[in-house]
């Protein structure tokens, strides 16, 4: 008995372990994704709505909704982009499944939270640093709440840390070793066993 206890917490450890080290590494589509521009009409599809809007994660491209309803994108990751006070922004709600969005401002966009994919436009001059994004000193709403107005800010600052357990983090822990985690505190006694059929 002793030996499984410390052989499941050895497991616990060594996933805690590998964690840590996942949320240090950032994914490699988001500095490819930051850079990219959308709402250009589209080459392939020279018809009526035809502006890139989404983004592929898969294809580290740009697409329209035309491009999507083929089946080269039938079972990749995309994200939709809106356009917010002249600023391109992704939903927070499909941004969190891929990164972790901790400390980045939301703002209202068509009753839908949206992040800044790069800093909106300043807004009046720079009166308290306290209350401003910790890298582009644009002011924010709730400073208590939020340290980085976009995910570019919080990438900077990702790749501007000194320690690798120091915030912030942009990779999310993924649900298969969350997974694995609560299998272990709710463990069975044994496998149930079905009656035979008679």
């Amino acid at each position: 008995m002793q030996a499984t206890m410390s052989d499941s917490s050895n497991f616990v450890s060594q996933v805690e372990e590998e964690v840590i080290e996942k949320r240090n590494e950032k994914p490699e589509w988001v500095e490819a994704f930051l850079q990219r521009t959308f709402f250009d009409g589209c080459t392939l599809h020279p018809i009526r709505r035809n502006e890139k809007n989404r983004y592929c994660i898969n294809c580290d491209s740009s697409a329209c909704q035309y491009c999507l309803s083929s089946t080269t994108h039938r079972h990749h990751k995309i994200l939709k982009i809106y356009r917010h006070v002249y600023k391109d922004v992704v939903s927070l709600a499909a941004m969190e499944k891929y990164i972790d969005c901790a400390d980045i401002q939301p703002y209202k966009c068509n009753k839908r939270l949206v992040i800044a994919l790069n800093p909106l436009p300043h807004c009046g001059p720079i009166l308290n640093t306290e209350t401003s994004c910790d890298i582009c000193k644009r002011r924010l709403a709730e400073p208590d709440l939020y340290r980085y107005c976009s995910i570019s800010s919080k990438v900077i600052a990702f790749e501007r840390k000194s320690s690798d357990l120091a915030p912030p983090f942009l990779s999310i822990m993924s649900p298969k070793k969350a997974l694995k985690v609560e299998q272990i505190k709710h463990k069975r006694k044994g496998k149930p066993q079905r009656a035979p059929f008679f």
